[in-house]
């Protein structure tokens, strides 16, 4: 895999990527309002979307709070359809062909082939290994508390722009990024 994300954005930019991106947002969801409303004129709104993203002029449509208080009290930050089919597009297109390779084998949130039951089966065959070896070992179970809401957007953006080569890429990298108020609080969830 290439070092650098670079001259990418306008050959990833296509109609079929982007009807891809929608398909891939709406799996498990099809029957909310919204997207109904969208299917119903879907060639219409990619198109659209299309020639917004083709001339820069795509801007994030911020986020709908609410809470949920099951198993505990969370605040969750919905953004509109048509800009999750953007953060699809961006991380089928360039976050997994680029940067998954980088990530440690023990990565499985959101991962094709991976998740909670396979963590679960690796942790065990880990427990297995180790009381084998030292006949003893100890489990670190954590949570960070409020982890998206606290990554620094600007910290976040150097480490990308370490990879990103792409002007374009990079302008579409900050829309998301920066999509909400503050310094701290990431929009997108990977």
């Amino acid at each position: 895999m290439a070092k650098w994300i670079k001259n990418e954005y306008y050959k990833k930019l296509t109609y079929d990527n982007l009807f891809k991106a929608h398909k891939l947002a709406k799996r498990g969801k099809s029957y909310r309002e919204e997207i109904i409303k969208f299917n119903l004129k879907q060639e219409e709104y990619i198109m659209y979307l299309y020639e917004q993203l083709k001339s820069k002029t795509y801007k994030h449509g911020g986020y709908k709070v609410f809470y949920v208080t099951e198993p505990k009290l969370r605040k969750i930050e919905r953004s509109r359809y048509i800009d999750r089919i953007v953060h699809t597009f961006y991380v089928e297109n360039f976050l997994k062909p680029y940067f998954m390779t980088q990530f440690i084998n023990a990565s499985y949130a959101c991962i094709k082939n991976k998740g909670m039951h396979k963590a679960c089966l690796d942790l065990q065959q880990m427990m297995k290994h180790c009381k084998r070896i030292w006949n003893e070992y100890y489990i670190l179970k954590m949570d960070i508390a409020k982890f998206f809401q606290n990554i620094d957007k600007d910290i976040l953006m150097k480490i990308l722009l370490k990879k990103i080569k792409d002007k374009d890429l990079i302008w579409l990298t900050k829309e998301i990024i920066y999509s909400n108020k503050g310094k701290k609080n990431l929009p997108i969830r990977l």
